[in-house]
């Protein structure tokens, strides 16, 4: 009898921390992602701005790059410019459906 006690009593206890938790939990997550949002629209995020600015100076290379036929001459000076507006080398296909 003390066993199925304990057991009903630890479910029960259990179910109560269940139901008081989980909503907690929930809302602080959605609080988080919330204040994030919020930081990112109000040009609180220190990486929108630059990113923004990237993706724009991309943008034309990116556009001559992707029309561009194989081991065309119009494919490679995109891929020069890209390389200068990144600095370097770059994954070109993965590059630019970033920025696009």
């Amino acid at each position: 009898m003390q066993v199925e006690t304990l057991n009903i009593q630890n479910l029960v206890r259990s179910a109560v921390v269940l139901v008081v938790g989980l909503p907690v939990a929930l809302s602080t997550g959605s609080l988080i992602n919330t204040a994030g949002q919020v930081a990112s629209q109000q040009g609180l995020d220190p990486t929108v701005k630059p990113t923004k600015q990237l993706k724009a100076k991309l943008a034309e290379p990116c556009l001559r790059y992707m029309l561009a036929k194989n081991d065309s001459k119009l494919e490679r000076e995109a891929k020069n410019d890209i390389d200068e507006v990144v600095g370097g080398p770059v994954n070109y296909q993965q590059t630019c459906n970033w920025a696009l």
